[in-house]
């Protein structure tokens, strides 16, 4: 069996071929099917907002949250003509799609958040990122800005991301101190793993072939079933989390294999001994260890590798023609007179940078000009701003306060939490909401009994792309089984001398356990491990091509808005994710609450579920209040939750019962 390259789990594309336009190709998302893109792309198409506000009184839409999620919500919302007031925490748009720049200026930069971007496009059949026509992020970064008459067309720039295997400057494996699985090497040896080739190492390949044989078997048969309209696939979606919601993804990495599918949902695990397990903590299949994944729901694997989330991922590096895009390297102000970071359109933080700064399909100006115009009471934008407690008044509408403020700072018709489920838990008070029919108790216990995972990056600049100098042996990527994890060389850019390194990467107890160690600490153990790992199997120091003095550590859990990087799930977490997930579908006409964003989806640490939730709350709102929608979209062509559905979470663990 020959092995996919490292992280990356293509799965086989397959078109909707019904007659209901609305249905989505696989992989999407397995809970809802919908084809967010046809709805976004009919609108660019029209030059018409997806919908239309309620005549009369302007109504208010409170958004809480300035990332992805956030800034979708706003936009669509502000384009369907309600009036929108953004509040942000932090003095900066983007939330966690946060893309730094070197002190240097160079074009290759730092990301602290979301870096692997996939497009759900069909590339065994050739289909380009580009082309992608079955996913959020591919109209905003592709399509939204091609729209006649814009006199600054852009779209994203968009390279292969450099996961193991799957880079042209190589991959090198080091574990047991060099000495490999079961001390295969009699010397310290840095394990080769060449561009589109294999790990050179007998003990990996047959750990990787395990893995592949599960998800061959699972997306085979789940395929060609999702691509149907009816009820076929709501059908064996609820066999398959009838199986699998009760187990965590250790218990995956040891059940046995299926070797006969049996049409009822069960395609059993991976099947590894103990031996194989070890390795597949410690160092995965070569492509870094899945260790920190070991105590999360199987299912939150599942929704991610069978449905697309680890196909064909990118590295978005900005945005094409940056410096004619408005506001390139200028500085914004908020609606308080505060000043944001300046945009400069590059990396994944692009994507916010477009929806802000950028005019909108169809409308007269950016959603950022009309806050910043005094007369126009569409928009308005604050940074710095933390909402600590929202009140249903005795109008059935909602005061918003801010900064522990003891008076009202606004007053709200329908608000939109996007911020992340622990900032929403620590930060907010939420009063004179029925407890029954608002919010009732299962929806702050599900926000408190969620779980978001830590993450640490340390990054360096290099003087040079090492990689594509001659006669260095060193690889473009290094996984390890140390404290380091995976470090992997950065380059957006043809010139040589624009590069960087994301020295140490690591999730979980990985990073939990960096959180003690001062950066400077830090940055000083992550060199010397390095430096040893490549002079004791390569007889070449790392060390001569990085800018030790210029290093950064971002650690996620210490940031005071967040408190965590991505939201993942333990098993029998079904219920919990669906007291958020169908939150608006539920709750919101009667608490005039939406929530949106990648804490509120269940395919956490990607971009992608965050603009498919926005849009979500998008729908439900406009439908709710009374509003219409545009360009052939009904509200009865959208799809429900199946909030009545729960799982067997009682043992056995196994099977089908």
């Amino acid at each position: 069996m020959r092995m996919r390259p490292g992280f990356e789990k293509q799965v086989p594309y397959t078109r909707n071929a019904s007659a209901n336009p609305w249905l989505p190709d696989y992989p999407n998302s397995p809970d809802l099917r919908f084809n967010y893109f046809k709805l976004l792309n009919d609108s660019w198409a029209a030059s018409r907002p997806i919908g239309t506000a309620p005549s009369g009184a302007r109504k208010m839409v409170g958004v809480i949250g300035g990332g992805a999620a956030g800034m979708a919500v706003a936009r669509e919302l502000w384009r369907s003509g309600y009036a929108v007031r953004i509040m942000e925490a932090s003095p900066r748009v983007g939330g966690r799609l946060y893309t730094q720049r070197p002190p240097s200026g160079a074009f290759t930069s730092y990301e602290f958040g979301a870096m692997r971007m996939p497009f759900f496009n069909d590339e065994a059949g050739g289909e380009t990122p580009q082309q992608s026509t079955n996913c959020v992020l591919s109209y905003y970064l592709n399509k939204d800005q091609q729209w006649n008459g814009n006199p600054v067309k852009t779209f994203a720039m968009l390279n292969d991301f450099p996961n193991p295997g799957k880079t042209a400057g190589g991959t090198g494996i080091y574990m047991n101190s060099g000495y490999g699985p079961n001390d295969t090497y009699p010397t310290p040896t840095l394990i080769p793993w060449p561009n589109g080739g294999q790990p050179q190492n007998p003990d990996l390949l047959k750990v990787a072939a395990k893995v592949d044989a599960l998800i061959d078997l699972f997306t085979k048969n789940i395929a060609p079933v999702y691509a149907q309209d009816g009820p076929a696939w709501d059908t064996l979606w609820q066999q398959i989390a009838k199986n699998y919601d009760k187990m965590s993804f250790s218990d995956l990495v040891f059940t046995d294999p299926v070797v006969n599918y049996k049409n009822d949902g069960w395609f059993g695990g991976f099947g590894m001994s103990a031996y194989e397990s070890d390795l597949f903590y410690t160092i995965g299949t070569g492509d870094g260890s899945w260790g920190a994944f070991y105590a999360i729901s199987a299912m939150w694997f599942i929704r991610c590798v069978m449905f697309g989330y680890s196909s064909d991922l990118q590295t978005v590096s900005g945005l094409n023609n940056a410096g004619y895009l408005p506001m390139y390297n200028a500085t914004p102000i908020d609606n308080n007179g505060r000043p944001l970071e300046k945009p400069f359109y590059r990396g994944i933080q692009s994507l916010v940078e477009l929806m802000f700064y950028l005019q909108a399909p169809g409308a007269a100006r950016s959603l950022y000009s009309a806050c910043r115009d005094g007369n126009d009471v569409s928009a308005a934008f604050y940074v710095n701003t933390t909402v600590s407690k929202l009140v249903r008044n005795a109008q059935n509408t909602i005061d918003v306060y801010w900064n522990d403020a003891a008076s009202p700072s606004m007053t709200m018709d329908y608000v939109v939490i996007t911020a992340p489920i622990w900032s929403t838990q620590l930060s907010i008070d939420f009063q004179g909401f029925d407890n029954q029919t608002m919010l009732p108790w299962q929806v702050p216990a599900a926000i408190q009994q969620q779980h978001l995972i830590a993450s640490a990056k340390v990054f360096f600049p290099l003087y040079k792309a090492y990689w594509n100098l001659p006669n260095v042996k060193i690889p473009q990527l290094i996984v390890t089984d140390t404290f380091v994890q995976d470090a992997y060389g950065l380059q957006w850019s043809t010139d040589n001398n624009d590069a960087a390194i994301l020295a140490s990467y690591t999730w979980e107890d990985d990073a939990v356990k960096l959180i003690s160690v001062d950066d400077t600490t830090l940055k000083r153990k992550v060199l010397d491990e390095l430096d040893l790992i490549t002079t004791s199997t390569l007889g070449q120091s790392i060390r001569n091509y990085i800018d030790a003095n210029a290093g950064v550590v971002f650690q996620w859990t210490l940031q005071p808005t967040y408190h965590g990087c991505a939201k993942l799930y333990r098993q029998r977490a079904w219920e919990q994710c669906y007291d958020l997930l169908a939150y608006n579908q539920t709750y919101s006409r009667a608490s005039s609450i939406y929530f949106a964003g990648e804490s509120y989806g269940v395919e956490g640490g990607w971009t992608e579920p965050a603009l498919r939730t926005a849009m979500d709350a998008v729908i439900h709102l406009i439908q709710n209040s009374g509003g219409a929608f545009n360009n052939g979209f009904q509200f009865t062509n959208y799809p429900k939750y199946d909030t009545a559905f729960t799982p067997n979470e009682r043992y056995p663990q196994t099977g089908t019962t």
